[in-house]
């Protein structure tokens, strides 16, 4: 590119500036501006991208974060390994293959050549590994369905189909991207803004020497020395902390302390575990991770008023004044668990025949009206005012704007810079992304029908469009205004009214609906990534195909490896209640979907909700949802923004409630470190932030990660135990519940 250019270029952006300013898609103008001027607008199609150093590094990190993920979603608190730990360790491992492996070229025939060592190590190989990598860490939600009617319902399908069943659901997604990537990645003011963190931080490493040198020419620490360093310090302090040698820093129930130690208010409120933690806070940094330095500030306070309003407010004033008339029995108030009229637990053993895995309409009709716990209750209550919110916030908000963008979207492309480099490389042929989803489609109908799930062709189809119709909006809505919007409740509610008392159909119906939009969210958000750095598209594709399949594989293998031990198996039914190291392994993502799989495949929503107390539930959250953001919008029109910040309130974020079953004291201290860190050190120590903050926040995931590894495998699984004292008291260990009753 000439100078000449590079005026024209720097015109459009000047331009670009004052558009954005004048859109409702700024949400937080500085935050979108420190990160939305790193995408590079030069390009050499010279330089070396799918390479030898790829498949192997990637097909390394793939592997390892999808067991590292896949092994987490066990936890009773899910953690996350990030995907940012394949950036940043790629960056040093390729540098070591450039540096030691000899130029040799390798023929392979008729498929032709590549070479070990193709020079350098670039930017562009960088962005393929990652990709390989969040792959991975974004793991298979199949594993879900799977593990559920294998330990609940008791139906095995054999390795074979369970990997079939893995990869279709996980690769549908393929052919509605290939669909929708013209108007979603090409236009420029589709700018995925979840993706911009990842180009800041591929900038910041292939930007020379000079990375970490600021304008005054002041020598900093490098990013992967505060790596290290973090890393190593997590892990020092997870171990000696609340990862196993002072577990009792993992839970800090401030009302238990306060309150007499027997009261209803101690252990129902105040308790992280059995209760809803109100005041409690933890040390334990995997029962919250990164995200916490992730999101923006204005995004954590809306997440954490809903925490305030239901979890802390609405939830035990529910509870205290019954107004779900539930009956008394023993059943936590932290809890998915569902209980029956005369106050006992009850689940699929009960409710659920073996053979054909259908409702027992007696042992129902002896039992109804099943029932929830107020918690549980209300997270329904945000599950469908989050989605009717994010509907209405983007019409009320966006609306305009994204009208206007499509009108533009078919002749954008020609000003666009970004789209003038990335032509310079061949596109993905429709044809790849048709016949791929064809394929599958073909699979998919197949293992629903002959594995064992038995869910006929006709509701596979209807699985499917209904996959298609739902992605295509949610995609448009994450890819212009950043809100998601996800399918499992709008699955479960279709197929619960279509065909009650079938969990198992349930199940497979929502996990398609789930894993298709999931996935092609997360192969347009690798597009454009591709698009912002320049990668050939059909590089990309292959890589995400690859990796995928990999994934899948990987999943299932540490899936079985888990669930083939007898005490994890205790663990999960427990829910996070067992004792000792089986409370930080309660699983309670999958006893959610087990309940809800109860909730709204064997018993219905109609008559668990509709023909129950529960009815204001649905319609209250439905309604909600969709009022909230006009209310907004309209406080906004008629008083502005300089007292009430109004477009800081987000409806959908402010109805994320929660879900029950974990440790309840990350609340807090995910707001804290979220004041820390995007706050205090984003406005005060802007260079710093920008520098260190997801090199750090990274460093704590891993540090944290491998510790929780060891003292589980190396440590736990073995029978070695931490010896009680002080910050691992004797009542912790037998109890397992951090407000300790003592007896009278």
């Amino acid at each position: 590119m000439g100078a000449a250019d590079d005026v024209k270029v720097a015109e459009k952006a000047k331009a670009g500036d004052v558009e954005k300013q004048n859109s409702s898609f700024v949400i937080d103008k500085d935050f979108e501006d420190v990160v939305m001027t790193i995408a590079p607008t030069t390009d050499d199609p010279s330089t070396p991208s799918l390479t030898f150093r790829v498949w192997i590094i990637g097909t390394f990190f793939c592997c390892l974060l999808g067991a590292l993920n896949q092994l987490f979603t066990f936890r009773t608190n899910y953690f996350v390994v990030s995907s940012y730990v394949a950036v940043l360790l790629a960056y040093p491992l390729g540098l070591l293959f450039a540096a030691v492996l000899p130029a040799t070229t390798i023929s392979l025939g008729p498929l032709g050549s590549f070479s070990l060592n193709p020079g350098p190590f670039s930017v562009k190989e960088h962005v393929l590994i990652g990709i390989f990598g969040s792959t991975g860490a974004s793991g298979i939600y199949g594993t879900d369905n799977l593990v559920v009617q294998k330990i609940f319902y008791e139906l095995e399908i054999g390795p074979f189909w369970s990997i079939v069943f893995l990869f279709t659901s996980a690769t549908l997604g393929f052919g509605i991207s290939g669909v929708s990537r013209k108007f979603l990645v090409r236009p420029a003011h589709m700018i995925w803004p979840s993706i911009l963190p990842s180009v800041a931080l591929y900038t910041a490493f292939h930007s020379g020497k000079e990375q970490d040198v600021d304008s005054d020419g002041v020598v900093h620490m490098s990013r992967m020395k505060v790596f290290g360093i973090g890393a190593v310090g997590m892990a020092i302090w997870h171990f000696i902390g609340p990862g196993f040698v002072s577990p009792v820093l993992q839970y800090f129930p401030l009302l238990c302390w306060i309150a007499p130690a027997s009261s209803t208010i101690a252990q129902q409120v105040g308790s992280p575990v059995s209760g809803l933690g109100v005041l409690s806070f933890t040390l334990d940094w995997t029962s919250f991770g990164s995200a916490a330095m992730s999101v923006p500030f204005w995004s954590a306070a809306n997440l954490f008023a809903s925490y305030v309003i239901f979890m802390w407010i609405a939830s035990p004033l529910s509870y205290s004044n019954n107004i779900f008339k539930q009956p008394p029995g023993e059943v936590p108030l932290n809890s998915p668990a569902l209980i029956s009229k005369d106050g006992a637990r009850i689940g699929a053993r009960t409710l659920v025949d073996k053979k054909t895995n259908t409702l027992i309409d007696e042992v129902y009709n002896e039992n109804k009206p099943i029932y929830m716990s107020p918690f549980f209750a209300w997270s329904y209550f945000g599950s469908m005012a989050t989605f009717t919110a994010a509907v209405s916030h983007t019409i009320v908000w966006y609306g305009k704007d994204i009208w206007a963008r499509f009108r533009m979207a078919q002749n954008e492309h020609e000003e666009d810079i970004h789209c003038k480099l990335i032509d310079a490389y061949p596109e993905v042929p429709d044809t790849w992304y048709y016949g791929f989803f064809a394929i599958t489609t073909v699979l998919t109908i197949l293992v629903c029908h002959f594995s064992g799930i038995e869910m006929a062709w006709y509701f596979t189809f209807l699985s499917i469009i209904t996959s298609v119709l739902g992605t295509i909006p949610i995609a448009v809505v994450l890819a212009t205004s950043g809100v998601s919007l996800y399918m499992n409740v709008i699955s479960e509610f279709i197929i619960g009214c279509i065909l009650p008392g079938k969990p198992v159909v349930m199940m497979a119906f929502k996990t398609l609906g789930v894993t298709v939009s999931l996935q092609c969210l997360t192969l347009l958000s690798d597009l454009k990534l591709g698009h912002y750095m320049k990668i050939a598209p059909r590089h990309v594709f292959i890589v995400q195909m690859c990796a995928q399949i990999i994934a899948v594989f990987v999943c299932w293998g540490t899936m079985e490896g888990w669930i083939g031990n007898k005490d994890h198996v205790e663990w999960l039914e427990l829910n996070g209640k067992a004792k000792g190291t089986g409370a930080t392994w309660g699983a309670s993502g999958y006893n959610t979907f087990y309940n809800a799989s109860l909730i709204w495949g064997a018993i219905g929503p109609i008559r668990f909700f509709f023909e129950s107390v529960y009815s204001p539930i649905i319609i209250g959250g439905l309604v909600a949802g969709t009022l909230t953001p006009i209310i907004f919008k309209i406080g906004d029109m008629v008083m502005g923004s300089k007292i009430i910040p109004w477009h800081l309130f987000q409806a959908p974020l402010l109805y994320t409630v929660g879900s029950p079953g974990s440790n309840q004291a990350y609340i807090l201290s995910q707001f804290i470190v979220s004041c820390i860190f995007q706050k205090y050190m984003f406005s005060r120590h802007q260079g710093w932030w920008k520098r260190y903050n997801y090199v750090l926040a990274t460093a704590f995931d891993v540090g944290a990660a491998l510790l929780a590894i060891f003292s589980t495998f190396a440590l736990a699984d073995q029978g070695i135990t931490m010896p009680n004292w002080a910050l691992n008291p004797e009542w912790l260990t037998e109890v397992g519940e951090p407000c300790w009753l003592p007896e009278e």
